[in-house]
């Protein structure tokens, strides 16, 4: 357990404690499922069962990056600013983002923390040929994505991801165990 000590403008330091690794990856194991049940559904309501010949496809396109990527790219910062630092993921885990000042962060923390995922998550291409392989895929290139992830929270102090570090935020648990 990682007691992250923040103080205040008043000199009240408030005590988080920080969110550990496994809540974390449960979380984002969470989301990821969303994604790509999102992702599967999606890919039915358009295709149906079988792939279309090639020409429709590169006319569905637009629509696909649309329907398809555009929601799932937004999915994080959308989820954490309407759910108050929170996505799916980390409401049922008990974790939220914080500021390092104690505050909700501002829109342009969420931002900024978003921005840095693109280095994590495979999933701006969602408009691409949809099949079990292609799927497996993404799933294959966002674990070993994930490894850097981990590492970097493995070895912050505060565990913190890159996007944390940048944005000047932490993960806490929002149920504390002191």
């Amino acid at each position: 357990m990682s007691l992250i000590k923040i103080a205040t403008i008043f000199n009240i330091e408030l005590d988080f404690e920080a969110a550990d690794l496994p809540r974390r990856m449960t979380a984002y194991l969470v989301d990821f499922t969303i994604l790509i049940l999102y992702f599967v559904v999606a890919k039915y309501f358009l295709y149906g069962n079988s792939l279309p010949e090639l020409s429709r496809l590169n006319s569905m396109m637009g629509l696909d990056i649309l329907i398809i990527s555009t929601p799932m790219l937004l999915y994080s910062l959308v989820s954490e600013i309407l759910l108050h630092g929170q996505s799916v993921g980390k409401k049922l885990l008990d974790i939220r983002v914080i500021s390092l000042d104690g505050k909700e962060p501002n829109v342009n923390q969420y931002f900024i923390r978003w921005i840095f995922r693109a280095f994590e998550w495979p999933f701006f291409f969602g408009y691409a040929f949809f099949s079990d392989g292609a799927l497996l895929a993404y799933i294959i290139v966002t674990l070993f994505l994930g490894i850097g992830v981990v590492t970097v929270i493995a070895i912050t102090p505060m565990n913190q991801r890159l996007g944390d570090l940048a944005a000047n935020t932490v993960v806490v648990r929002t149920k504390s165990n002191f």
